[in-house]
């Protein structure tokens, strides 16, 4: 969806005071267990994926802009989601796994939304040469799949409205913690970690080698020079320099650390049992641009 829900300020007043009364997450446990059926299991899963898809999907237009991957699970807004998708799979299981009550909730479907479910049927026979009456079972089954699912999706983006999604990020935005984001290094976590340990605006986006001399980018010693003024800075660079190596091969990272600590090239080439030091200068050209894409400087 491209384009939120407008509603009038009286509307959404309305919608959110419903939910601050009616929070249906509120008495939910985190990570919580289910004793499922296999089938209803798998009902389960597949709800939760669909609802979660919706989700990511109406963020934007909600004004959260950011990639949810590069958060954790304890970040309010996922936190949030997982507990509406939690609540809605178990209820969508519970239905579909009941027969009588599975047919009671698709009568109520078409009673509530029969006009754009025919409006939909209408539309698609128009662009196919048909009548409505001679659709295919399979047709109608595709066109009200499809109504369904534009449906959902406006059902879902009502309910992050009336529970200030939006507002919920922006007060996450302005406080954040360690431990709203994800293990995986990424720029919203190197935003983060600027701004704590108020790191210099000239060390900002290039960090360790766009900004070095050509000699000084294939010697990880000099990053560690250019960190090295101010005890903040030296705590970014301990924080940087763990999170890539993590990303290594055994080789590399050894390398990384011999360089670290000052040896040269052909000093690691001989302690690697190399011939000459230039596959270690190989290797550090090649871990200096895995260091930009791994910040997402480089594509």
């Amino acid at each position: 969806m491209d384009k939120k829900i407008k509603f009038t300020p009286e509307q959404l007043t309305e919608l959110q005071s419903f939910f601050q009364q009616n929070d249906f997450t509120a008495n939910m446990t985190l990570d919580r267990e289910y004793d499922f059926s296999a089938e209803r299991s798998e009902i389960f899963v597949r709800a939760k994926k669909i609802f979660g898809n919706y989700w990511l999907g109406n963020l934007r237009p909600l004004g959260v802009n950011r990639k949810m991957k590069n958060f954790s699970k304890d970040f309010p807004v996922n936190l949030l989601e997982n507990a509406d998708a939690d609540y809605f799979s178990e209820e969508i299981s519970k239905i579909y796994t009941d027969p009588e009550m599975l047919n009671e909730y698709i009568d109520r479907f078409f009673e509530m939304y029969e006009e754009p479910v025919m409006l939909g049927l209408d539309c698609y026979a128009k662009s196919v040469g048909k009548e409505v009456d001679s659709l295919t079972d399979e047709e109608i089954h595709n066109v009200v799949k499809k109504v369904a699912g534009v449906i959902d999706e406006t059902l879902i983006e009502t309910v992050m409205q009336g529970q200030q999604v939006s507002e919920i990020f922006g007060i996450s935005k302005k406080i954040p913690q360690h431990e709203d984001f994800s293990e995986q290094l990424n720029q919203d976590k190197i935003n983060f970690y600027n701004k704590w340990t108020h790191c210099k605006t000239k060390l900002g986006a290039p960090l360790f080698f766009s900004e070095l001399s050509e000699d000084e980018s294939t010697n990880i010693e000099g990053v560690k020079n250019f960190f090295a003024n101010d005890p903040a800075e030296e705590q970014r660079y301990i924080f940087l320099r763990d999170e890539f190596a993590k990303t290594l091969n055994s080789t590399d990272k050894e390398i990384y650390y011999l360089s670290e600590k000052g040896l040269t090239q052909k000093e690691i080439a001989d302690r690697l049992g190399y011939k000459t030091h230039s596959a270690v200068s190989k290797r550090m050209k090649i871990m200096n641009k895995d260091f930009k894409k791994f910040i997402g400087f480089e594509n």
